[in-house]
Formats: C-alpha cells, sequence, structure tokens
C-alpha cells in the first residue's frame, strides 16, 4: 500500500558475469504500484466487502513513485529489475514497438539462460530481472498490457499502459547478454516426500457481495476478460447463501486456507529442517488470482495453475500463481523458525491476506 523498494542481493557468481552493472545507467530499478489519490493528494484506501473480494486498486501507475519517468539509456543492453509492488493488480510488461524482453533472473536468483519474451505477466510481489536492447536512436515505452482479472480493465488499464520512457543517447554501454547464466540443481525424486494440502477458499457471501459492488461502480468494464458464465455461476451460489447470513456480514475472516482464516497465535503444521516437502496449493473452486507466496525459502514450481511451468519461471521462485486449479511447489527450509517467529504462507494480493488467507507455520 505504501512505499515498495529493492534489497539486491549478488553472490560470486552473478559479479563474474558480463550484465549491465552501472546502476541507475544501464542497471536500473523499475518498482511499479498503482495507486489511488483523494482530493488532496493523500492515498485513497478503503478495506472494504469489494476490496477484501477482488483487492484495492488504484487510476495511477506509478514507477519509482512518480508517474511515467523517463530514463537516459547508453546504447546497448539495458537491464531492468522489474518489481510488481501493486496490492492486487497483477501487470504484463511488454515494449511499445515490440522489441523482445530476455529474463535473466526470478524472484530467487539467476535462470540457466536468458529467455527470450514478448510479454511478461508479473504477480503482485513478484520480481523479474530483464534485458533489452537499445541498440538504435528510437525511443520507446516499457508498457504494460491489459490483464484479465476481475476489476483490472478498468481504464485507464483497458489497453496498454505506459510504465517508463527509454530514451537512447549516444554513449555506448559495456554490459552484455551471456549465453548461460547460471546453473539449478536437478530436481529430487518426488518419492516419499512429504506432500501439504492447501486448500484456499473465498466466503461465497464475500464473493457475491464483492462482485455485486464493483460491477455497481464500474459497470460491465469491470469483469472485462472474465469468464461471464462462470462469474454468473458464483454470484448465483453466493446469492442462495445469502438467505443464511444474518445481520452484517464479517468480511474480516471471509479469506481462508484450509477452511481456517489466519490466527497468527497458532501456527498450522511444522515442517522438518533441511527436508524437501512437496507443497499442493488449489485454487478449485474459487474463481479469485491468488499469487500465493512462500517465506523462508526459495522454491521450485512443479506445475502452475495445472500446467508445466514456463521458462522463465522454473528457476528459483518464492510466490506461485494459484487461479481456480491447482499448483505444487518443492520447498526446502535450511533454517530454524520456532513457533515464536514462524514462517508465514500467504496469498500476495494484500487484501485477501489481511482478511485471512495466512498462515504460520514452524521449522
Amino acid at each position: 500500500m505504501g512505499l515498495a523498494g529493492l534489497v539486491v542481493i549478488e553472490d560470486d557468481e552473478i559479479l563474474k558475469l558480463m550484465l549491465p552493472k552501472q546502476w541507475g545507467i544501464d542497471d536500473v530499478p523499475v518498482i511499479v504500484q498503482d495507486k489511488k489519490f483523494n482530493a488532496d493528494g493523500q492515498i485513497d484506501y478503503q478495506l472494504d466487502v469489494m476490496t477484501a473480494a477482488v483487492g484495492w486498486f488504484g487510476d495511477t501507475l506509478l514507477t519509482n513513485g512518480v508517474i511515467y519517468p523517463q530514463h537516459a539509456a547508453p546504447r546497448g543492453w539495458l537491464r531492468l529489475r522489474l518489481l510488481n509492488g501493486c496490492n492486487a493488480r497483477s501487470l504484463n510488461f511488454a515494449t511499445s514497438d515490440n522489441r523482445p524482453l530476455y529474463v535473466i533472473a526470478s524472484d530467487g536468483g539467476l535462470l540457466p539462460e536468458p529467455v527470450k519474451v514478448n510479454e511478461l505477466p508479473v504477480l503482485m510481489g513478484e520480481r523479474f530481472e530483464v534485458l533489452v536492447e537499445v541498440n538504435d536512436n528510437k525511443p520507446f515505452d516499457l508498457v504494460t498490457l491489459p490483464v484479465s482479472q476481475m476489476g483490472m480493465a478498468i481504464a485507464p488499464f483497458d489497453k496498454p499502459h505506459p510504465v517508463m520512457r527509454i530514451q537512447p543517447i549516444a554513449i555506448s554501454a559495456s554490459g552484455t547478454l551471456p549465453d548461460t547464466l547460471s546453473s539449478l540443481p536437478a530436481l529430487p525424486s518426488l518419492e516419499g516426500l512429504t506432500v501439504r494440502k492447501l486448500q484456499l477458499s473465498m466466503d461465497p457471501m464475500l464473493d457475491m457481495m464483492g462482485m455485486q459492488m464493483l460491477m455497481e461502480k464500474y459497470g460491465d468494464q469491470a469483469m472485462a476478460g472474465m469468464d461471464h458464465s462462470q462469474m454468473m455461476g458464483h454470484m448465483g451460489h453466493g446469492n442462495m447463501n445469502h438467505m443464511n447470513h444474518g445481520g452484517k456480514f464479517d468480511f474480516h475472516h471471509a479469506n481462508k486456507i484450509n477452511g481456517q482464516a489466519f490466527d497468527m497465535n497458532k501456527p498450522m503444521f511444522a515442517a522438518a529442517k533441511g527436508q524437501y516437502e512437496r507443497w499442493v496449493i488449489s485454487g478449485v473452486g474459487d474463481m479469485m488470482l491468488h499469487p500465493f507466496h512462500i517465506h523462508g525459502t526459495q522454491f521450485r514450481i512443479l506445475s502452475e495453475n495445472g500446467k508445466p511451468p514456463a521458462a522463465h519461471r522454473a528457476g528459483w521462485k518464492d510466490t506461485v500463481k494459484v487461479e481456480g486449479n491447482v499448483s505444487e511447489v518443492l520447498v526446502k527450509f535450511n533454517h530454524d523458525a520456532p513457533k515464536e517467529h514462524a514462517y508465514m504462507a500467504h496469498c500476495h494480493l494484500l487484501e485477501h491476506e489481511d482478511t485471512g488467507m495466512m498462515l504460520g507455520f514452524t521449522v
């Protein structure tokens, strides 16, 4: 909701590569957040039924705290360290002139080799590093494309939205795009591993009421790109339950994991230190987007929303997409986490986390 920044961790392996390294010149942080401001210029934040369901979103996009910054980039390779710092909005990065992005790192470190993409979806709290070639005198924009997420295609996000302007300058950069970057250990056998099943769920009443409020406020545009038959089914399901809710609906504990809203004093389970575990995270029965984030580890995605992970998502990660399907990750915890300092695992959509979709666990 407030300020966001990067903690940059580098080791000898990264420093030996001839990647762009001139901070603020050819190695640039790109921290993106959407905000909504009131008439006094203050952030207009509300946690209510609508935002507990779909998340809080704004109509103004900030990059490194300002609107549409300009960056003078030397010719050659430009390294962008991307962070989606939005409360609830997923982003989809691209360039205005369709030049490709080369993904070199994800949440937890380098990929084995660069992955060329034309679009790069980034969930809330995710980080990616990309290189883009600035080899001519033509300025271009980094943009975010419209996404199929409830409420997130409302103007001005119903068309490509500029994130920052990149203006080439005459001097040359010295960084390169290596053919290989790092090595990933082979995945171990999954036989005999502890399997933890986590079911993410939203109270149907919250689902229905939140969607209703969103439609009343923004109209059909709020549902752009969504599956309308599925949404109407969910609204009907919520409406049927409406009869059984007496009085004012309390949304503060309406998002749950394994049927339980977060209890700060009660860890849900104990993981074994230094042992691989297979976590199966399900959003089946819930149409909402849940970027699921696990503390204390960098994991490998085995499957993401029912499919094999994309190449640029197959490296070290701490956030995985769950949206109406099942994702599986291979985790290991190498440090102690007693009850007094328990780790958390939670939805990275802030308002889902704040209304119960979080658990504590010990190691």
